[in-house]
């Protein structure tokens, strides 16, 4: 029989019980607010080119005089 190793944690890479976790999948309410914190200011991205034909938010904001 294979021992199951518990799950890691993405944000500090501890491990962590899964099983009725309700911040699945960090351990913790703190590495989802780092994490959440990260992805709001953009310091994850994903990869793929932008679309030239749609304009960007910003300018989409200056034309609606928002």
């Amino acid at each position: 029989m294979e021992k199951v190793t518990p799950p890691r944690c993405p944000a500090c890479r501890r491990e962590f019980v899964w099983q009725g976790n309700p911040h699945r999948p960090f351990c913790s309410l703190t590495c989802r607010l780092i994490d959440l914190g990260i992805w709001l200011e953009e310091g994850y991205q994903i990869p793929g080119e932008t679309s030239s034909s749609e304009p960007a938010l910003d300018d989409r904001v200056l034309q609606d005089g928002g």
